[in-house]
């Protein structure tokens, strides 16, 4: 065992990279957005149904894919990035002082982890919203609330600035995708809106520094995303990995310059009933250089009850999963993340039903 490498966060031998064979996944399944910016017309329209259709063979396959061309500035990424890096190097008691807590998921921590695994990454959590009325517990007849605010840190100075510009930008993006991936089920483009209308969508600015094993730890342990879906940007740094099912292989991701990866997590499995897998992913660190990159994740609305879709259930179509509330779901998630649990962390395969 590796002393410079906390016991906390080796993983199992079964989880842990194979650092000196590398497989890079060479026909990414790659989606040019650029048809959405033409003037309403057939032609428009001709262009969306193939993009839904380019959303749909890459979701079934894959669970995922990546967009270019998708009209957001590429100062937003650039501008967050060097905003954490600022961040992360303030002393450690100055980053402490926007911790989060079991009160509050939002702010600053690098203890996250992924199936009582400590993660080898540190984290900026905030909501797209500044803040969100939810229940003060999770009791089910509880009338009280409580008050879900987002913590900012004092410097750097323009922090604060640059994570809302970002948001703010990104989010038009997610309503974007979450328009062709409603068509690319057959359904309306406004189907799933009504589940987003005071949503808990957030971004998290990740940080990597680099491990001197990498082949104990890993930034981000293998999961898949409790959400709909997630936006994903990186910097140049190669690390993300995705799970191939077919074979059992974890391929890597070429960072491609001004893009996103969108990944498809649980609540889209569930509202899907099946039709698309959440995406089994991890991210491998590196033994000389550190990495940044963002998530902007598209959560519903606290309130919403996730369950298959009414259009995508019949009777040779019967529903696989039980009704869950998103909010308690996503809150019980969240303090998994935070510590290590005496018991299974919960997971959407819970609800699923027997057949």
């Amino acid at each position: 065992m590796a002393p410079s490498v906390a016991a906390a966060l080796i993983q199992p031998v079964e989880a842990r990279p194979s650092i000196g064979k590398i497989k890079y996944l060479e026909n990414v399944p790659l989606i040019d957005l650029a048809p959405l910016q033409m003037p309403q017309n057939s032609s428009k329209e001709d262009a969306i149904a193939s993009i839904a259709k380019q959303v749909h063979n890459a979701m079934k396959e894959w669970g995922f894919f990546v967009v270019v061309n998708h009209c957001l500035s590429p100062d937003l990424w650039s501008n967050l990035k060097k905003a954490m890096a600022g961040f992360s190097a303030l002393p450690y008691e100055e980053k402490k002082k926007v911790a989060r807590d079991l009160r509050n998921p939002w702010g600053y921590n690098d203890k996250d982890h992924t199936k009582n695994v400590q993660d080898w990454v540190e984290v900026f959590d905030y909501m797209s919203t500044e803040e969100l009325e939810i229940p003060q517990n999770m009791e089910p007849d509880c009338k009280e609330t409580k008050i879900m605010g987002n913590l900012w840190p004092e410097k750097p100075d323009d922090f604060k600035k640059i994570c809302q510009d970002f948001s703010q930008e990104s989010v038009k993006l997610m309503y974007q995708l979450m328009e062709l991936i409603s068509l690319s089920l057959g359904l309306p483009s406004d189907r799933l809106h009504r589940y987003f209308e005071e949503n808990v969508a957030y971004v998290r600015i990740n940080h990597y520094s680099p491990c001197p094993h990498p082949d104990l730890a890993l930034g981000k342990g293998a999961h898949r995303d409790g959400s709909a879906f997630t936006l994903l940007t990186t910097d140049e740094v190669s690390g993300f990995e995705v799970y191939r099912r077919s074979d059992g292989q974890w391929l890597r991701l070429r960072p491609i310059p001004n893009s996103y990866i969108i990944v498809a997590g649980d609540v889209l499995q569930v509202w899907s009933n099946d039709i698309y897998d959440s995406l089994l992913h991890r991210v491998v660190l590196d033994s000389q250089v550190e990495r940044y990159s963002a998530i902007h994740v598209a959560a519903p609305s606290y309130h919403c009850v996730v369950k298959p879709l009414e259009e995508l259930v019949d009777e040779n179509n019967p529903a696989n999963y039980g009704e869950y509330k998103w909010g308690e779901f996503f809150m019980t998630r969240r303090i998994s993340n935070f510590k290590k649990l005496d018991k299974p962390v919960i997971e959407v395969t819970d609800f699923k039903k027997s057949k």
